[in-house]
């Protein structure tokens, strides 16, 4: 296995949402407060929403990425009295970070068979911020982090998102969201599913569809 199962925890959330309330209000032609917490959901729902459909970040925020191994090496172990980790064999492969736009790498840690942490050190990677998704690459002769604990051995902490402001999100995906957030106040009850489709934010998202790890 080239690129090894992960597990991602949203380390630092995002601090706007891609729509604002009055914006929205405005598209929705609302011109009262009443339906105001109403519509605040459905900003939150929409936008939650284009995230998962588009695997994208929308507004800058932080993750912590686990893996077990470094792809390129194997899953397994080995035991001769004392754990070693993951098997060094190696092809060089580069790590893709979920959720792009990547905009940087704060730290690869390595865990030892005890738990503790230790600092891959950035010397031995190039972060490459240019395509979609971001991605990892070892320097020329460096070695993969090699984890001595068995789960989650590697942590990889990772900023990715467009900007801190609504602004910066594509104003395609944006649209998509305000359509979405449009058919549900009109449709209460159906699904963001139903939405997708209904609203056409379908075609809006397709062409920010973002590949997985593999």
């Amino acid at each position: 296995m080239s690129h090894p199962i992960y597990r991602l925890t949203e380390t630092t959330p995002p601090a706007v949402e891609p729509l604002d309330l009055a914006e929205t209000k405005t598209f929705l032609r609302i011109d009262h407060s009443n339906d105001d917490t109403l519509v605040t959901g459905l900003i939150y729902a929409a936008r939650q929403f284009c995230e998962s459909v588009t695997g994208r970040s929308l507004i800058t925020r932080s993750y912590s990425l686990y893996l077990d191994y470094w792809p390129g090496t194997t899953s397994l172990g080995w035991w001769d009295g004392v754990q070693e980790g993951a098997d060094i064999l190696f092809n060089n492969s580069a790590l893709n970070l979920p959720k792009p736009p990547l905009i940087s790498v704060t730290s690869v840690k390595v865990y030892s068979v005890s738990g503790v942490a230790t600092d891959f050190s950035s010397a031995n990677y190039f972060v490459d911020t240019v395509g979609i998704p971001g991605r990892i690459v070892l320097t020329e002769g460096a070695l993969p982090p090699i984890p001595g604990r068995i789960a989650n051995g590697i942590e990889v902490n990772f900023t990715a998102g467009y900007g801190t402001t609504a602004a910066s999100v594509p104003i395609v995906l944006r649209q998509g969201m305000k359509q979405i957030v449009a058919h549900l106040y009109e449709h209460r009850g159906d699904s963001p599913d139903q939405a997708l489709l209904a609203s056409g934010a379908a075609l809006l998202f397709q062409p920010y569809r973002a590949l997985g790890l593999s």
